[in-house]
């Protein structure tokens, strides 16, 4: 009894050609030799630099649809948006943590998110859950985003938050302004 145990393709998700699938490799080898060096100086390059290129080979070998290409001067405007949101983000969730009542209020909401399937989608999950103060629980086949937030008194101000985010990455990856506010 023979059964084939590949993945099917999702027929929704287009499949990259070699072309593209470099592309996005030779991306991912960029981002990950600079955070290489970020952490470690230029002590082991060398280990780095192979570590890097195996990693972004391997990643744009198993990428599921299409890379979607992005701008590397962009990564400086989105670091400084990534780190400023986690820096104050980060106080706000450590006053609350000393106040004696601690100032909390979870609640769930959902957001449709108008980014599409792949990289940009995963980032965006990846990146909310980083960030104080937020955690993106499910991620739907719709584009439903379902976001824990540890301050959900005012849902419009989480909406407003994860929109910009949604926004900043909509602007990195060269895509369409996303229209609304995720309802």
């Amino acid at each position: 009894m023979d059964q084939d145990t590949t993945t099917p393709a999702n027929p929704r998700m287009p499949q990259p050609n070699a072309a593209q699938r470099l592309l996005w490799g030779a991306q991912c080898c960029v981002i990950l030799a600079v955070i290489w060096v970020a952490l470690t100086g230029l002590d082991a390059l060398l280990i780095g630099g192979l570590s890097a290129v195996i990693a972004a080979l391997f990643g744009a070998w198993m990428v599921p649809g299409l890379p979607h290409a992005w701008r590397p001067l962009r990564l400086f405007r989105f670091t400084r948006y990534f780190l400023w949101t986690s820096m104050t983000g980060g106080l706000d969730v450590a006053w609350r943590a000393m106040q004696p009542r601690m100032a909390i209020h979870p609640s769930w909401l959902r957001y449709r998110l108008s980014l599409p399937p792949g990289q940009p989608r995963t980032l965006m999950v990846s990146i909310l859950s980083l960030m104080p103060g937020t955690l993106g629980a499910e991620l739907q086949d719709d584009g439903t985003l379902l976001i824990h937030a540890l301050d959900g008194s005012d849902e419009q101000a989480t909406r407003d938050s994860v929109a910009s985010l949604e926004w900043e990455l909509a602007w990195f990856f060269s895509l369409p302004a996303p229209e609304g506010d995720g309802r």
